[in-house]
């Protein structure tokens, strides 16, 4: 593992996020922001699944899932800048491998959401429930991206071998 991030910490990709001074403060606000975009948009999709505002069709509901794609897809990106940037501090935090663990079960719940509930559940009209499964991949989501969240937020103080 140390020849990993010896590895990263050699690529341009480490030098590009750590020698210019706006590198690492763009990608904080750049990975902020989507992240405000795609807890909200999971918030409204999640809520509708478990069976919040039924008055809202789930096809309207379903239309920010590109926003919570393209959302995730720059949360990646500029965490992997992170990772470039500082792969010895991140890899030796017990939080960040709690957050990497709830990313694949978040990204897990969403393949179960779209093999198995979203075939089932797109044609429903307002004011339908969804089925139990729509509910549990809900829950789940939402508990698994604000572990994500929370755990993120939280790698400055948790496991950084310190007091």
């Amino acid at each position: 593992m140390d020849a990993f991030q010896d590895w990263l910490v050699s690529t341009p990709i480490n030098g590009l996020v750590l020698n210019y001074a706006w590198s690492w403060p763009t990608l904080e606000s750049l990975h902020f922001l989507a992240l405000c975009t795609l807890m909200g948009s999971l918030l409204i999709m999640d809520l509708r699944l478990i069976g919040f505002n039924r008055m809202i069709p789930l096809q309207a509901v379903h239309s920010l899932m590109p926003v919570a794609i393209v959302s995730f897809a720059i949360n990646l990106i500029t965490g992997f800048g992170f990772l470039f940037g500082d792969p010895h501090t991140y890899f030796a935090n017990w939080a960040f491998w709690a957050k990497m663990i709830l990313i694949v079960l978040a990204g897990l719940n969403f393949l179960l959401y779209f093999t198995q509930v979203e075939p089932k559940i797109i044609r429903l009209g307002p004011n339908e429930s969804t089925p139990p499964l729509a509910k549990m991949v809900g829950v789940c989501s939402l508990v698994f991206w604000f572990g994500v969240l929370s755990f993120g937020r939280l790698l400055p103080y948790l496991g950084t071998g310190g007091g």
